[in-house]
C-alpha cells in the first residue's frame, strides 16, 4: 500500500485508513503525499489529491478542535470543489453518505471538470453495468439562512478546500450527529476565524463579536467516529458567507449567514491573466526552492484550473505559511483581481523565505563536505605516514612520553605506582574517548609537578639585608624576622617553610616587601589573592569526576614556579568569604599547619604532596576577621604606618625616581623642593601607607609634563607656595579641628585598619536638669556607648572627691559628640579620653594644649592597656600633638618604637585616673584615705613636683642671667625661656626640662 500511494505512514490506525482507500479507489488511485502527525509537533502542510479530490491539512495541536491531517475510515472520492455557476439539470441531488464499501469494483469515470459545487452521489445504473460513484451537481446560489458555528483558532479555512477536522467535545459532537440525523445527509457548518489570536484552543465562543464577520461555508462529507479523539469531520468549504445575526448560542453558537458572491469580473482579461501567470510562475520557483512544500504545491499546478481565478487565488493563499490576518484578508476580499494581488504577494514573501533557506542549507552542506574532505584527506595521510614509518601512533607517543617524563622526575613510591597505573590504563583506552582525555590530563599534571625538584637558598646575611634595604625603607621588625630565617637556615644547612603573617594598613608595602624576600632567599615567588574566596576547590581542587576538574591553586602554584620550595604569599587572607562550596579558611588549616603540610592532598591529584618546604606569607588589614585556629598557625608581625621623615625617604629614594620615569619627566627638567614634599605629604598623605602618596606625585609630574610637551616651561620648579597649582588645595587645610582645645574638649586617639587616627571628644552643657543624664552622639558602637557610662560614672565620683561643693553633673544635662558622626567607632580606648572632657567641662578649664590620649578605664578608676599603640602614636604626630598619655602596660609597646617616633614626642605612663587628671590638668587633687591613688603614684608626684619647681627655678634663673636657653628654647631680658615650653620672669614661672617636661612653680 505503501508502494502504491507513496505514503509514509507512521501509524497502524492510518495504515489500515489507507487500505481501505486503496480498496475504495481501485487502479484510478493518484499519488498521496502525506506526513503522519507527531505529538507536540505542528502538523506539516500537505495537499491530498486522491482522484481529483483536493484535501487540505492545517497545521494543529491538542485541543478541542483539532486540525489534523490522516485518512478517514470509509472516506471516498471527491471531485474538486469549484464556484462555477453552471446548470446542474443533467444531475440529481443526493445527500447519502457513501463509504468505499459501496462502491464498485470497475473504475468510475473521471470527474466532469466542468462540473460546479460537487458533492459525492450514487450514479445511476447503466444497463449493463454495476452501480458506480458519480458527481452530482449542488446548486451553487443556494446557501442554508443559518449554521452551526465551528470556530476556527489559527488560519482560515477558503472555499475549494476539504479540511479533515477532529472534535474532542463530546456534547458538539453529539450536536454534529444530531444535525446530520436531521438533514438527512450532509449538514452545513459555518467555519469563521477568531479574533483573537491568543484565545485558547477548544475554548467555546459565546458570542459572534469573537469572530471575523466573513467566514467559509462548509459542508460536511463525511463523519468518522473515533474513540480516543471523539468525531473526525471532513469538511469542504463551498463558499464565502458573511454573518448577519446571531440565533442561538446555547447549547453552542448558532448564526444566521449570508452568502458573499465575487464581484463580476472577465476571466479573459489581460490584467487578471497575467496575474495568474505570474501567481503560476511564483509557484514554479518556489517549488524549485522549496521542499517543504514542494509535492503539494505539484499537485496544485497540475490540479488547479487556471481559467478559474478565484479558486487558484484561494488555493495557493491558503498553502502559504502567511499569518492569520494576511488569510483573511485574502478570505474578506471579494474582488478576484485585488485577490490575486494579495495571493501573489504572499507567494513572493513564500519565495524568498524559500532563497533564504536554501542559501542556509548550502552553506550548512558546503561546511559539513569541507569537514569531511579534511577528516578523509587526514585519515588518509595518518595511514600513509604510519605505513612510510613517518609517524607513529599518537597514542604509543604519549605513552612513551610519560614513560620519559616519569623516569626524569623523583616521584615518591606511591605517587609512581598511580602513575603507572594511569600509563597501564591509557594504552587500552580509546583515543577518542573521553575517558583517554581525563587520564591524559590527569598525568600531565602528575609528572609536570616539581617532585624532588628545589631551589638553592642564599644563606648570605650580608646580601639579604642589602636586598632588602635596597627595595623598602624601615619595616625592621620584618627584615629581622627575615634574616633569623636566613640565620637559623646556615647554621642548620636546610631550613624548613614556615608561615608568617603580615598585619597593617593598606599601602605600607606588605605585598611587596614578599618579592624582595623572595629575592633575598634566592627562592622562586608565585602570588595570588584569597581575598573574596568561597570555593574550597580553589584551595583543595576539584574531584576528577567533574568535568573541567583542576587541581587547587597550591598545585598550580608548584607546576608554574617549577621547585618545591618557593615562597608562596596568600594575599588579604582576612577577607575570606564563606559559601555554599565550603569554608576555605578551614580548608587552609592544613596548608598552613607545618606538622600536617608534608602530606597535603589534593582532590584532583589524590596523592600526597608535601609542602613542609614552601615558604607561607600571608598579608592582612585586620586580626579581627581571621580565625582563631587559623590566626594560631601563623607568626604574626605588625607592619604600621610610616612617620612624616620616613615617607620623605620612600619619595626620594623609590616613589619620585619611579614616578619620573611613567610619566617620560627627565630628572634635570624638574626640581621638587624639601618643603614641598613635606606639604604634600602633611597637607595632602595623612595616611599611613604610601599609596596615596605615589598618586599625588603621578599627579604633579602629569601637570609638570603637560607643561613641557606644551612648550610653556623648560623647567619646572615646585616649592611649597606654588604646591596647590599642581596638586589642587590642600586636603587637610589644617593640622586638627581645634588649634587650641577649650573646656569640654580632649583629644583622643583611635585604630583602625587603615591606620591610627586623632579623634576630639566633645562635651556640652545643654540644659539645667533635676537629675544627671548623658546623651552620646556620633556613630558609637555598643562598648564605646558602655564605656561612656562609666567614663561619665568615673566623673561625678571623682568630681565629688575633687570638690564637694561642685554639683555641676547632678544639676545639667550633658552631651557627649565625637565628631564625624558617618564614620562609625568603637572600643573601650577613649574611657579616659571621655572621663576627661567631662571634668574639663565640669571644672570650666581646658586641659593642656598638644596633650593626645588613649586608654581603658575601669569603673574603679583603673587605666587597662589598650591597643594599635604604635599607629596611634604616629596618628598623634601627624595632629601636631606633643605629649601622649598611654596605659601603664603599654610600655612594653612603648619600648619597640623606634628611636625618631619616640624623640617626636613626650608620652606619660599612667596605670590610675589620678595620673591622667595631673597631666591633663596639671593639678594632682588632694589624697584621701580612700584615695585610689597607688603609693608608687604618690611618690612619683612627689618627685615630679620637686622636680617641676627646681626646673622652674632654673628656667628663671638662665632667663635672667643668658635671656636665651641653647637647643631649640629662647628667653628675653623678661625672664622669657622656651624649649618646647615657655619660662616667665613673673610671678609664674614655666620651665621645660631637658626642652620637653613641663611644669609650674609659683
Amino acid at each position: 500500500i505503501s508502494s502504491l500511494l507513496g505514503m509514509r505512514l507512521r501509524n497502524s490506525h492510518l495504515l489500515a485508513s489507507a487500505q481501505r482507500l486503496a480498496g475504495g479507489l481501485g487502479s484510478s488511485a493518484r499519488k498521496v503525499a502525506w506526513q503522519a502527525p507527531v505529538a507536540g509537533v505542528a502538523l506539516e502542510r500537505r495537499t491530498f489529491d486522491v482522484k481529483g479530490i483536493l484535501v487540505r491539512g492545517l497545521v494543529s495541536s491538542s485541543g478541542s478542535w483539532s486540525h489534523h491531517v490522516g485518512f478517514i475510515r470509509g472516506f471516498h472520492s471527491t471531485a474538486l470543489l469549484s464556484n462555477s455557476d453552471k446548470d446542474s439539470n443533467d444531475s440529481k441531488k443526493n445527500d447519502d453518505n457513501i463509504s468505499v464499501e459501496d462502491k464498485p469494483k470497475d473504475d468510475s469515470p473521471d470527474p466532469d471538470p466542468e462540473a460546479g459545487d460537487l458533492v459525492p452521489r450514487r450514479g445511476r445504473r447503466k444497463s449493463g453495468t454495476t452501480p458506480e460513484v458519480g458527481i452530482v451537481k449542488r446548486d451553487s446560489k443556494w446557501t442554508p439562512n443559518e449554521v452551526l458555528v465551528i470556530p476556527v483558532y489559527r488560519r482560515p479555512i477558503f472555499p475549494g478546500i476539504a479540511t479533515p477536522i477532529a472534535l474532542t467535545n463530546a456534547a458538539f459532537c453529539e450536536a454534529i450527529l444530531k444535525l446530520k440525523g436531521e438533514h438527512g445527509g450532509y449538514p452545513y457548518v459555518g467555519l469563521f476565524l477568531t479574533k483573537d489570536p491568543n484565545l485558547e484552543e477548544g475554548k467555546p465562543v459565546e458570542s459572534a463579536d469573537q469572530l471575523h464577520q466573513m467566514g467559509c461555508l462548509g459542508q460536511v462529507v463525511h463523519i468518522q467516529g473515533v474513540h480516543q479523539l471523539g468525531v473526525q469531520l471532513l469538511i469542504a468549504g463551498t463558499g464565502r458567507v458573511l454573518i448577519s445575526g446571531t440565533v442561538s448560542n446555547d447549547p453552542f453558537l448558532t448564526v444566521s449567514i449570508t452568502k458573499c458572491q465575487d464581484n463580476p469580473f472577465n476571466p479573459n482579461d489581460l490584467t487578471i491573466k497575467a496575474y495568474v501567470l505570474e501567481v503560476l510562475s511564483t509557484m514554479k520557483s518556489i517549488v524549485k526552492l522549496e521542499h517543504f512544500f514542494k509535492e503539494q504545491l505539484q499537485t496544485i499546478l497540475a490540479q488547479v484550473d487556471v481559467q478559474n481565478p478565484a479558486l487558484l487565488a484561494d488555493v495557493s493563499a491558503s498553502m502559504t505559511t502567511a499569518d492569520r490576518s494576511s488569510l483573511q484578508n485574502v478570505l474578506e476580499c471579494v474582488d478576484v483581481q485585488q485577490r490575486l494581488v494579495l495571493a501573489l504577494t504572499l507567494l513572493r514573501a513564500e519565495r524568498e523565505q524559500a532563497e533564504v533557506q536554501k542559501t542556509i542549507h548550502k552553506q550548512m552542506e558546503d561546511n559539513l563536505s569541507k569537514m569531511q574532505r579534511k577528516h578523509f584527506l587526514t585519515e588518509q595521510l595518518k595511514i600513509i605516514k604510519k605505513e612510510l614509518g613517518l609517524e607513529k601512533d599518537e597514542k604509543e607517543d604519549l605513552v612513551q612520553k610519560m614513560t620519559a617524563k616519569l623516569a626524569e622526575i623523583n616521584a615518591p613510591p606511591e605517587t609512581e605506582k598511580v602513575i603507572m597505573e594511569n600509563l597501564s590504563k591509557l594504552s587500552t583506552l580509546d583515543a577518542a574517548s573521553h575517558e583517554f582525555n581525563m587520564t591524559r590530563t590527569y598525568l600531565e599534571w602528575l609528572v609536570g609537578l616539581p617532585w624532588g625538584v628545589t631551589s638553592t637558598d642564599s644563606y648570605n646575611i650580608d646580601s639579604a639585608r642589602e636586598t632588602l634595604d635596597k627595595m623598602h625603607f624601615g619595616m625592621k621588625d620584618v627584615k629581622d624576622r627575615i634574616l633569623e630565617f636566613i640565620a637559623v637556615g646556615a647554621l642548620k644547612n636546610s631550613v624548613q617553610g614556615k608561615i608568617v603573617c603580615f598585619v597593617g594598613p593598606p599601602g605600607v608595602g606588605k605585598t611587596s616587601i614578599g618579592r624582595s624576600i623572595a629575592e633575598s632567599l634566592g627562592r622562586k615567588f608565585f602570588r595570588f589573592s584569597v581575598g573574596g574566596m568561597t570555593d574550597v576547590a580553589e584551595i583543595k581542587g576539584h574531584r576528577r569526576t567533574y568535568v573541567g576538574a583542576m587541581p587547587g591553586k597550591l598545585v598550580q602554584a608548584l607546576k608554574t614556579v617549577g621547585t618545591k620550595n618557593p615562597l608562596i604569599m596568600l594575599d588579604e587572607i582576612d577577607k575570606l568569604g564563606r559559601g555554599y562550596q565550603g569554608d576555605p579558611a578551614s580548608a587552609l588549616l592544613e596548608v598552613l599547619d607545618p606538622s600536617q603540610n608534608k602530606s597535603f592532598m589534593d582532590h584532583y591529584l589524590d596523592v600526597p604532596l608535601d609542602l613542609s618546604q614552601v615558604l607561607f606569607i600571608c598579608t592582612a588589614n585586620s586580626l579581627d576577621t581571621i580565625p582563631g585556629p587559623l590566626k594560631d598557625r601563623m607568626e604574626i608581625i605588625q607592619v604600621s604606618g610610616y612617620t612624616l621623615e620616613d615617607k620623605m625617604h620612600i619619595t626620594r629614594r623609590h616613589l619620585l625616581p619611579q614616578a619620573l620615569g611613567d610619566c617620560g619627566v627627565e630628572e634635570a627638567k624638574v626640581t621638587i623642593a624639601e618643603d614641598a614634599l613635606r606639604t604634600l605629604i602633611h597637607r595632602y598623605c595623612r595616611e599611613p601607607g604610601v599609596r596615596n602618596l605615589q598618586k599625588q606625585i603621578e599627579k604633579l609630574l602629569r601637570k609638570v609634563a603637560l607643561q613641557i610637551a606644551t612648550k610653556q616651561a623648560d623647567q619646572v620648579s615646585i616649592d611649597a607656595a606654588n604646591l596647590e597649582t599642581f596638586v589642587g588645595p590642600a586636603i587637610f587645610p589644617t593640622d586638627r579641628i581645634y588649634k587650641t582645645t577649650p573646656p569640654g574638649v580632649i583629644m583622643g586617639l583611635a585604630w583602625t585598619s587603615l591606620g591610627g587616627v586623632s579623634l576630639f571628644v566633645e562635651c556640652v552643657s545643654v540644659a539645667p536638669a533635676e537629675r544627671a543624664s548623658l546623651r552620646c552622639t556620633g556613630q558609637m558602637g555598643d562598648v564605646m556607648k558602655e564605656s561612656s557610662e562609666i567614663s561619665f560614672a568615673v566623673a561625678r565620683k571623682y568630681l565629688k572627691a575633687l570638690d564637694p561643693t561642685n554639683d555641676f553633673f547632678d544639676k545639667n544635662s550633658i552631651h557627649l559628640h565625637i565628631p564625624e558622626g558617618a564614620t562609625p567607632k568603637d572600643g573601650p580606648s577613649a574611657g579616659v579620653t571621655m572621663t576627661t572632657a567631662l571634668l574639663s567641662l565640669a571644672l570650666g578649664r581646658p586641659a593642656k594644649q598638644g596633650l593626645a590620649m588613649t586608654g581603658e578605664l575601669s569603673l574603679t578608676g583603673m587605666v587597662l592597656p589598650v591597643g594599635g599603640i604604635k599607629e596611634k602614636v604616629l596618628a598623634a604626630q601627624r595632629a601636631g600633638a606633643t605629649h601622649v598619655l598611654l596605659p601603664a602596660e603599654n610600655k612594653r609597646d612603648w619600648v619597640e618604637l623606634d628611636q625618631t617616633t619616640r624623640d617626636a614626642v613626650q608620652v606619660v605612663f599612667a596605670e590610675t585616673y589620678e595620673r591622667v587628671f595631673r597631666a591633663a590638668f596639671g593639678k594632682r587633687r588632694p589624697l584621701k584615705k580612700e584615695g585610689n591613688a597607688s603609693p608608687a603614684e604618690a611618690e612619683a608626684d612627689a618627685e615630679a613636683e620637686g622636680k617641676e619647681e627646681g626646673e622652674g627655678e632654673e628656667a628663671k634663673a638662665k632667663g635672667d642671667s643668658k635671656g636665651k636657653e641653647e637647643g631649640k628654647g629662647k628667653g628675653d631680658s623678661k625672664g622669657k625661656e622656651e624649649g618646647k615650653g615657655k619660662g616667665r620672669e613673673e610671678s609664674k614661672g614655666k620651665g621645660d626640662g631637658k626642652g620637653k617636661g613641663d611644669g609650674k612653680s609659683k
